[in-house]
């Protein structure tokens, strides 16, 4: 649980930045010799195959002029170079495949890395549903890109350039009539870019919002079925679905255009060209098969330009998504290691709160002047109302955040001092719900420490009294537990994770209301493991259930961000402060259903004309 105040998180209508190509590229040029290689052959091909055509144009002017020889040197020589052309092209494609899928690999390993270093407080703004967008639909855009309109983008490029070099070649004059339709083509397709980029943007918000809603919505499913929301959930679903539809339909409506754009520039460029290649074949400035292969090549000059416009849709929604993508991976983590911090050494676990300030939201200050001391092998208990702010004292004392002022000491050593992982690697943890992976019990039991035995993670389940039950699984210790451990019970889970805890040997101990989720017989099997983990070091137990902490050496009592009372148990009793109250409301609570049980049995026995113990 966490004490954070959480602010409404506010969606960025991120917009595609020039930048996110270049990155973008830096990405595909980590294999630059296979790059490079990959656009040599497409230059060959996309040569040969231009050729070609220009064959074709002998082949005619031959056939047009019996006795000027055969045309089978020239169809063996379109054959051969047509052989080139697609032994080149296929290599090219084939190469380019895996540059982009390496460079689609290191970029979502970076993404997911980076996510690892960064603070608590990054996570607390964002919702889980839109971070999996980034790491799913964003790159997915990207993937799409990459899968072939990025290689065809390159192909096309390299042909429209040397169409328009082919078509000089054969006559100035007609270059520049077929080359009319292009500014007329580009206009229409800059109009409808500027219609559709927004929605591009817009598009991968609304998927953001729908992933959290579904995954929220199947996390709470037991909720959902109990009170009876399944048609609100499914209409609140589809509506967010239907905006993400809409804004699908208008970031593609360019798609919808530039076929029919594209073929009527085609025919406008021919017809042009055919009238302008009449008149000149009439003047006898250029021959029958010259005009032959010009007018081919005006429809391989619409080609690539089809290509290009055509999947403008891919790049400007990967442009998108990588720019939302590189916004997580600019983002730096609010909690960093000092230049020159060192290893924190192996603790005794004394533990001292020097005047310390803190505020998860700049201006909101939630701890105030925290003062305490824990002595090493000292049970330190928390208490308080919800939201007083006893799940802020152990986030701080493990940098999950870092405080506004005053220090924090750990055996006399400044934590902000100390690299992070020797601090926590030092700390175990026991959450309220208890964290099991799609994996076996004993790989999970050696999530807690690298480097650990068969044998110690046994010899700490036997600890933590869960040996029994998961030798009574159907593999054991390689039953792979699924759906965070679905296929055991609360208690046995938590079970488990002390284990885990135990294996860590860690120095101190925080226990987050590590019973509170259990029954009676079950809390304490399970208190009775956490006394075995607490032994020898400094625990800090959060309850609401004030009897788990009633034998802690001292009881720290928080409310409103302020350590109110500290002392154990007697003492603060003795207060007759908050402490008081809080136990004594607790303490009510149960006399009262006692006695709510003992008059029930009462009239039970009564109506069946048993004698009255009262």
């Amino acid at each position: 649980m966490t004490d954070a105040a959480q602010s409404p998180v506010k969606v960025h209508k991120e917009k595609p930045k020039a930048g996110s190509l270049m990155r973008l590229m830096k990405y595909v040029f980590l294999q630059k010799g296979r790059f490079f290689a990959s656009l040599l052959l497409m230059l060959i091909g996309t040569l040969s195959f231009l050729l070609v055509a220009a064959l074709l144009g002998d082949v005619i002017n031959t056939l047009a002029s019996p006795g000027k020889g055969s045309v089978m040197g020239t169809a063996y020589l379109m054959l051969g170079l047509s052989v080139v052309t697609l032994v080149c092209l296929y290599l090219a494609f084939r190469w380019m495949t895996d540059v982009t899928q390496n460079a689609l690999f290191r970029l979502r390993q970076d993404l997911f890395e980076h996510m690892q270093t960064l603070s608590l407080r990054f996570f607390d703004k964002q919702p889980i549903g839109e971070l999996m967008s980034r790491l799913t639909n964003d790159m997915d855009t990207i993937n799409n890109l990459f899968q072939a309109p990025f290689a065809l983008t390159l192909q096309s490029t390299f042909m429209l350039i040397f169409t328009i070099i082919a078509l000089s070649l054969i006559n100035p004059l007609l270059a520049g009539v077929a080359l009319v339709v292009i500014p007329v083509l580009a206009v229409f397709v800059a109009v409808l870019s500027h219609v559709s980029r927004p929605s591009f943007t817009l598009l991968q918000i609304k998927l953001g919002d729908l992933n959290g809603i579904i995954e929220e919505t199947l996390e709470g499913q037991r909720t959902v079925i109990a009170d009876r929301h399944q048609k609100t959930s499914s209409t609140l679903e589809a509506g967010v679905s239907l905006d993400a539809s809409h804004a699908g339909e208008r970031a593609h409506i360019l798609s919808l255009f530039i076929s029919p754009l594209c073929l009527m520039a085609a025919f406008i460029s021919i017809a042009i060209v055919a009238v302008f290649g009449v008149k000149l074949l009439n003047d006898h400035v250029i021959t029958l098969g010259a005009l032959s292969t010009a007018i081919s090549y005006c429809l391989l000059f619409i080609l690539p330009l089809t290509f290009i416009f055509f999947n403008y849709n891919f790049w400007a929604s990967a442009m998108v998504g990588a720019g939302r993508m590189f916004e997580v991976l600019d983002t730096q983590p609010d909690v960093k290691d000092k230049s020159g911090a060192k290893a924190l050494p192996r603790i005794k676990g004394d533990i001292v709160f020097k005047d310390v300030n803190f505020s998860y939201v700049p201006g909101r200050r939630v701890m105030a002047d925290a003062n305490f001391v824990a002595t090493p092998g000292m049970k330190i208990g928390l208490c308080g109302p919800t939201g007083a702010g006893k799940s802020t004292i152990v986030n701080i004392l493990t940098r999950y955040y870092d405080i506004d002022s005053g220090e924090i000491l750990v055996d006399g050593i400044n934590i902000a001092d100390v690299t992070q992982d020797s601090l926590r690697r030092q700390i175990g943890v026991v959450q309220q719900e208890p964290l099991l992976f799609t994996d076996t019990v004993m790989n999970n039991l050696k999530y807690a420490r690298d480097g650990a035995t068969d044998a110690e993670c046994i010899e700490a389940a036997k600890q933590a009294d869960c040996d029994a039950f998961v030798q009574r699984l159907p593999q054991g210790y390689n039953t792979v537990l699924v759906d965070g451990g679905a296929n055991l019970s609360q208690g046995q889970r938590q079970l488990l994770t002390i284990a885990r805890a135990m294996l860590a040997q860690p120095r101190m101990l925080i226990l987050d209301e590590a019973t509170s989720n259990v029954d009676t017989r079950t809390e304490k099997v399970i208190q009775g493991a956490l006394r075995k983990l607490q032994q020898g070091v400094t625990s800090f137990s959060i309850a609401h259930r004030l009897s788990t902490i009633r034998d802690s050496d001292k009881i720290l009592v928080v409310d409103d961000g302020a350590i109110v009372e500290q002392g154990n148990h007697d003492e603060l009793m003795a207060k007759r402060g908050l402490y008081y109250n809080l136990y004594m409301a607790q303490y009510k609570g149960k006399i009262t259903e006692v006695l709510d049980d003992i008059i029930a049995a009462n009239e039970r026995k009564s109506k069946s004309g048993g004698a009255n113990p009262a």
